[in-house]
């Protein structure tokens, strides 16, 4: 389960959502609030619907991602 963490806000949620692959190179951003953006680095590697985001999902995603960085 995410914790909150008053000094970062919102961003540590974002951050413990990624587990693993935040240490990885990972970040999300919430340009507004209908989207969340997964940046691998400076690329945007995905977007979700704020409302159908799922961890199961981003991880997945930051998974998808490497392996297509890979091959």
């Amino acid at each position: 389960m995410a914790t909150y963490n008053t000094e970062q806000g919102m961003q540590s949620i974002l951050n413990a959502a990624l587990g693993e692959y935040h240490v990885r190179g990972f970040r999300l951003v919430e340009p507004d609030d209908l989207i969340l953006e997964l940046f691998y680095q400076d690329e945007v590697a995905a977007r979700f619907s704020q409302v159908g985001a799922t961890i199961p999902a981003i991880r997945e995603a930051c998974r998808e991602y490497l392996e297509r960085e890979a091959s």
